[in-house]
């Protein structure tokens, strides 16, 4: 989250200034939503709908920011700033537009939303849609709502089973040590393996699910829950209402966050339950060695704060840094003398040493992901073609 301040663009007269065209553009697809901070005043939050981005304006500076329309001129947004009563010339336009475009709260030619990951800031050009294929989006609201609204009972009564099927499962590893393993490396193999990922996938709705059937609990409104393929890996996100989700006590917020883990935890024991009831070599058995997989995927690897799950959000929470990630590489950037965006204030100590962390975090947590997925996936080949 990035704050601005008033003075840079609102207290001095228009001056005259050339007729360039300011090619920075305030993405339509941007939401925001007013809210008064006790300490701070009136304040616009901004979020991108395509990606993690979380910026904090002054009113006057957004009122700046959404004039850049990628085709006027500095001189005519002056002018049309001045006849909504806000006065900043074409040379402090310019400075403004620079800082905005380095935030990415402006885009040139939308190339911002085509070709850059929203979760580190990386810019992957042609390579864009080979890192992330985005399969689409939900609007669960409605059926949240619906579930809700079934009698007491019967939502304590799915809430116990999915309880005790979660804190089954760590007992069920347990008992079955070793067990679960060999029997996993036995089952998936050959056309499991395909099979596996379409599951693993498929269970991000559970996953999910869990996320907004929480958020919607607590009276948080939820936006949208949108599924997609990131570096080959199945990915998936729930965006709750900013306002409603600001005006949560922090508990409130770790219990929608782990709602998710905990959704999959259950998946997971009900698959090893499934393994332990029926014989080897079954189709209840396999189906059970699928889910208990996908499960545990679900509710441990989305927690490593390395990577943008759970865990990552529960840290950015807790430090009350959004946009983490991206401030991490940013520092990274910087620390090696490769372009950043500037800083509009000096780091507070001991920040630098947790953004480096983060940035050299992701990296070799990527890095595992990425060979373990090559591997995975070249053993799935060597299997299908045999």
């Amino acid at each position: 989250m990035t704050t601005l301040t008033a003075p840079e663009i609102d207290t001095t007269a228009a001056e005259s200034a050339g007729a360039a065209i300011a090619r920075g553009c305030f993405p339509a697809r941007f939401e925001h939503a007013e809210i008064t901070d006790p300490t701070r005043g009136r304040r616009i939050e901004i979020t991108d709908p395509a990606g993690d981005g979380h910026w904090v304006l002054g009113p006057a500076e957004f009122e700046v920011a959404r004039v850049f329309d990628g085709q006027s001129s500095f001189n005519a947004l002056s002018a049309r700033l001045a006849a909504r009563g806000i006065r900043a010339d074409a040379t402090k336009l310019m400075r403004f537009e620079t800082k905005l475009l380095g935030l990415g709260l402006l885009e040139i030619d939308g190339r911002g939303n085509r070709a850059r990951d929203p979760f580190t800031g990386f810019d992957f050009a042609l390579l864009h849609h080979l890192v992330i294929q985005r399969l689409g989006v939900v609007h669960p609201e409605p059926l949240l709502d619906r579930l809700l609204s079934w009698p007491r009972a019967v939502r304590m009564g799915l809430l116990g089973v999915v309880t005790l099927a979660a804190l089954a499962t760590p007992a069920l590893l347990v008992v079955m040590g070793g067990r679960f393993l060999d029997e996993a490396s036995a089952t998936l193999t050959g056309w499991m393996l395909p099979l596996l990922y379409l599951v693993t996938l498929a269970s991000g709705f559970l996953h999910e699910g869990g996320h907004a059937l929480a958020c919607r609990a607590l009276g948080v409104r939820v936006r949208e829950t949108g599924f997609a393929i990131y570096f080959l890996m199945p990915f998936a996100w729930t965006r709750p209402d900013r306002r409603d989700w600001e005006a949560l006590a922090m508990g409130s917020r770790m219990v929608a966050i782990l709602a998710g883990p905990f959704a999959s935890q259950a998946l997971a024991g009900l698959g090893l339950a499934a393994m332990m009831a029926a014989p080897m070599g079954s189709p209840l058995h396999s189906g059970g060695v699928i889910l208990a997989a996908a499960g545990l995927f679900g509710a441990t690897v989305t927690l490593l704060p390395v990577l943008n799950g759970d865990g990552y959000l529960m840290l950015v929470e807790v430090l009350r840094l959004p946009n983490l990630r991206r401030r991490a590489f940013d520092h990274l950037r910087r620390a090696v003398g490769l372009p950043a965006p500037a800083l509009p204030a000096s780091l507070p100590a001991g920040r630098g040493p947790l953004l480096l962390a983060v940035a050299f975090g992701t990296i070799l947590g990527w890095a595992g992901i990425w060979v373990g997925m090559a591997w995975w996936l070249g053993g799935m080949m060597l299997e299908l073609i045999r």
